[in-house]
C-alpha cells in the first residue's frame, strides 16, 4: 500500500482487478476526475491517486464483507470531488474548516456530473464521518472512514519515509566528504 496501488496495476489487463475496472471505468475516463490529478492531497499524493486508492481498497474490502462493492468502488472514486486546492484555498468568514465541508461539496459535484444511487450517495457525504456527525446508514459507508483514513497514514507515512531516506542520505554523503 506504501506505492500507489493505481501507479502499480493496469487496472483493466490485470485480471484480478478486470471488474474493478468494469465499475469504475466511466468514471476514470470523466474529465472532471481526470482533473483531479492538478490537486495535491496528502503531500505526494494527488488528489486523483488517493481517491483510486481509497476507491480500489474500498472496493475490496465491501467484496469481502459480502457489502455492494461496485457501489464502494465508485463513491470511493468520487469521495473527494472537491475540485479545489485546499492548501492554498482562502475561507470566506464563518466557512467551516475543509474536512468538515467538503463531503457536502464532494457529494454536490458528484450529482452535477454522475447519476448516482442513495448508497453511493451516502458513502461520498458520510466519509468523514464523525466530523460529519450524522451517521453513516450503510455498511459501506462505514467501510469508507476506515479506508480512508488508512490510505491517508499510508500516503503520509510514505512521503515520511522517503523525506527521511532523502535526509539520511544527504547526511551519509557529507560525511564521507
Amino acid at each position: 500500500m506504501f506505492k500507489a496501488i493505481g501507479s502499480k496495476r493496469d487496472f483493466q489487463k490485470d485480471a484480478r482487478t478486470r471488474e474493478y475496472y468494469i465499475y469504475v471505468k466511466d468514471l476514470l475516463e470523466n474529465e472532471v476526475v481526470q482533473s483531479m490529478k492538478q490537486f495535491r492531497h496528502h503531500y505526494g499524493t494527488s488528489c486523483y491517486q488517493h481517491s483510486i486508492n481509497v476507491s480500489y481498497y474500498n472496493y475490496l474490502l465491501c467484496k469481502k464483507l459480502g457489502l455492494d462493492a461496485k457501489a464502494g468502488a465508485r463513491a470511493g472514486l468520487l469521495h473527494d470531488l472537491f475540485l479545489y486546492d485546499r492548501k492554498v484555498y482562502i475561507r470566506t468568514k464563518g466557512e467551516r474548516l475543509h474536512g468538515f465541508r467538503h463531503p457536502k461539496i464532494a457529494l454536490d459535484n458528484a450529482n452535477i456530473h454522475f447519476e448516482l444511487s442513495e448508497r453511493e450517495e451516502d458513502i461520498i457525504e458520510k466519509h468523514m464521518w464523525p466530523l460529519t456527525l450524522e451517521l453513516p446508514k450503510y455498511s459501506e459507508s462505514y467501510v469508507i472512514v476506515l479506508v480512508d483514513k488508512c490510505c491517508a497514514v499510508a500516503e503520509w507515512s510514505s512521503f515520511a519515509i522517503d523525506k527521511t531516506k532523502s535526509k539520511i542520505k544527504s547526511g551519509y554523503t557529507k560525511i564521507r566528504k
